[in-house]
Order: C-alpha cells, then sequence, then structure tokens
C-alpha cells in the first residue's frame, strides 16, 4: 500500500473514531465545524471526481494529495476567507464544505462557496442548510450586509438549493467556458441581510453578550 492510501485509510478511519467534530455553527440536520489537517485525504479523493470539479466549474480537473494539502496550507493561514467543513448530525460524517472569500469588510460583502464531496449526501437538503448556516455566520459575526456566489448554467441542482436557501438571481454572464461542446451561462446569485430574515445563530450572540 503506497503513502498516500494509507493517509486516506486513516483519514476515514479518522471519522469514525468517536472524536467529536467541534460544532462551530449549530442546524437542525448538519452542523459547521473548523477544517482540520486530517480532512485533507478525504478532499483529495472528493476532488479527484470529475463530475463533482465539473459542477464546481473547474470541468476536468482531478486534484492530487499534494494539490489539497497545498491548498490546506495556503487557506489555513489566508485571513481573507472563512471555511468550516460539513458535518451529518446524526451520524457526524464530513460530506463537504463550504466558505466566504473574497470578504470585502467596507463594502460589507463575501463571496460564498459550497462543495458537497460526499455524493451520498446529494439531493437531501444538505447544502442548502448549510448556505443558511454560513450566511447567518457571515451576516451575524462579520457584519456582511450581502453574500453573493457564482455557479455555471448547466448545474441547475445547485441553482434550486440555492433558491431554497433564499438568494435570488441577480444576473448572468453568456461568455461561460465550454462544456462538452456547448456554451453554458455563469449566473450570478445573492442574498442581503434583510432578505435573509430572523438569525437562528442569535442565540449565540445573546450568550456572548450575556456573560460581558
Amino acid at each position: 500500500m503506497c503513502a498516500s492510501e494509507e493517509m486516506m485509510n486513516a483519514a476515514d478511519a479518522s471519522q469514525g473514531n468517536g472524536a467529536r467534530r467541534p460544532e462551530v455553527v449549530p442546524g437542525a440536520c448538519i452542523f459547521l465545524s473548523v477544517l482540520q489537517r486530517g480532512d485533507v485525504p478525504v478532499f483529495a479523493r472528493w476532488f479527484s471526481d470529475l463530475e463533482l470539479t465539473a459542477y464546481l466549474g473547474q470541468g476536468g480537473m482531478a486534484y492530487t494529495l499534494e494539490q489539497e494539502e497545498e491548498w490546506y496550507a495556503r487557506v489555513s493561514r489566508d485571513a481573507g476567507i472563512k471555511i468550516f467543513t460539513i458535518i451529518t448530525r446524526d451520524d457526524e460524517r464530513m460530506i463537504g464544505t463550504v466558505s466566504l472569500m473574497n470578504i470585502d469588510h467596507r463594502r460589507q460583502c463575501a463571496e460564498l462557496g459550497i462543495a458537497i464531496g460526499d455524493k451520498s449526501a446529494w439531493g437531501k437538503g444538505y447544502g442548502s442548510e448549510a448556505v443558511r448556516l454560513m450566511c447567518d455566520y457571515g451576516f451575524t459575526f462579520l457584519n456582511l450586509y450581502a453574500v453573493y456566489l457564482w455557479h455555471w448554467g448547466f448545474n441547475q441542482r445547485a441553482h434550486q438549493a440555492y433558491l431554497k436557501a433564499g438568494f435570488r438571481e441577480a444576473g448572468r454572464l453568456r461568455c461561460g467556458p465550454l462544456f462538452n461542446g456547448q456554451r453554458y451561462d455563469q449566473v450570478l446569485m445573492e442574498i442581503t441581510r434583510d432578505e435573509f430574515g430572523p438569525s437562528g445563530v442569535a442565540h449565540l450572540v445573546q450568550q456572548i453578550e450575556s456573560n460581558v
């Protein structure tokens, strides 16, 4: 067995070793937790899947363990990005990541990115809940006013999930890349703090303020 396979098997084993993941942003069916170095081999397996990378707008890409290690080293030091792992509440299984990137505190906006890497978790509403939790975190703790995202026109599953999460379509670029010989729009969606509705993490703020 090669070293990379040993690392991936160790990462799989660590998912069920009873160690409780820190619950940073609580949700109903999932919660958001911190990114850990031991997650990297799982990411390498997820992002070597051509179907997943195509949905993420990275058609034809299959990332290696070394590339994912470099990515982890970069994002873990970058103050301009907040990234969490998505953990299922019933069995505490990591199924993906969600992030806020290009955080602009002057304009009070940020770009959202999400990837559900575990295909067995697709179509179960986890993505929409993760998006809501991350936006709530951004509005409540980062003082953002707007969160926006981009997706490719062929990814209708993602489009519906974002609509379910409260986003609205804000525009389209028709100069998107070719995929399988066809050109698709690049779709811009956004949500504001006013449109988001009541915060689901306001109780965390109340707990903090009660101890001041």
